[in-house]
């Protein structure tokens, strides 16, 4: 039986959640002069929307270049030859955002990855605004998402695609 677009959305966010809860990490893929580079970084998911926090160097260099980007976010499969695999592949559009360039998204991905309690975690006080102002957000608005679970009787593999505007 094959799922609907709103069942496929809900199967994508509900992996979203439970792996921003656990994981965070994930695989960023990004292209420069048909030179591929692919980096870890942990994001979290708005919606389909991710953001993650990103160091200048090249995968920023990439991006302004080439915004289209892929990320692979995935649980640990460990020793089971994808027998027990759930992940996905988000293919979209990489936008930066700084204080500066765009205070209120940057707030937005800076709530969604939640900056301040990372660094009362670490440090016992909420990210000061002169290191907030040092800092690149990346948000990454989906085009096309393709998910799998192979953890079932049967591999099950979806996919979602941004509506046309």
């Amino acid at each position: 039986m094959e799922k609907s677009k709103v069942e496929t959305e809900k199967t994508i966010l509900d992996f979203l959640r439970e792996h921003g809860e656990q994981y965070f990490t994930c695989a960023l893929a990004t292209c420069r002069e048909n030179q591929p580079r692919n980096t870890p970084v942990d994001a979290r998911n708005d919606g389909l929307t991710m953001y993650f926090v990103s160091d200048a160097g090249e995968k920023l260099e990439n991006i302004k270049k080439n915004p289209r980007v892929c990320l692979a976010v995935f649980m640990p499969v460990g020793k089971g030859y994808m027998k027990n695999a759930r992940g996905l592949q988000l293919w979209g559009t990489a936008h930066l955002l700084t204080m500066h360039s765009n205070s209120d998204e940057f707030k937005k991905g800076a709530a969604v990855i939640r900056i301040d309690e990372i660094s009362r975690a670490l440090t016992g006080e909420p990210l000061s605004d002169a290191v907030k102002a040092t800092l690149t957000i990346v948000k990454v608005v989906p085009e096309r998402i393709s998910y799998f679970d192979t953890t079932g009787e049967k591999p099950m593999k979806l996919l979602w695609e941004a509506p046309q505007s």
